[in-house]
């Protein structure tokens, strides 16, 4: 039985590629997870202030502490951590209307790379009774 030269050998040269095409995906696969949980974490904020968007126009007794309690209460519900909500109220061209303001900050840990911050924010007007 003749032997081939080593260099001519092309055993396991699929697994060599493998190994070369994986990491590079597997990256690109956590990049997109990554995106869709940032995502999800922006509408969620928007969904929450929405719905208290709907709460300070049908209610115009709605104060600080109620929309607060509204966009945290939902945010707990999708699993995320609470807001730092703002609401004030303002005449703009002779019409009461309401400010709403909420963000929060959320840590990402990407193994073996590094861990950053980002700050999620939405805001809201909404004219409201007198």
């Amino acid at each position: 039985m003749a032997r081939r030269p080593f260099w001519k050998d092309e055993r396991g040269a699929a697994a060599v590629e493998f190994a070369i095409i994986a990491n590079v995906f597997i990256v690109f696969v956590m990049v997109i997870a990554y995106f869709g949980i940032m995502l999800f974490n922006t509408a969620s904020l928007d969904w929450a202030v929405n719905d208290a968007v709907r709460i300070a126009s049908v209610d115009s007794s709605a104060d600080q502490t109620a929309i607060s309690n509204a966009i945290n209460a939902r945010l707990s519900e999708f699993g995320l951590s609470n807001a730092s909500v703002t609401y004030t109220k303002e005449t703009i061209n002779s019409i009461q209307t309401g400010h709403i303001q909420a963000s929060y900050v959320q840590t990402y840990s990407i193994p073996f790379i590094r861990t950053f911050d980002m700050t999620y924010s939405s805001q809201a007007y909404v004219p409201v009774g007198s």
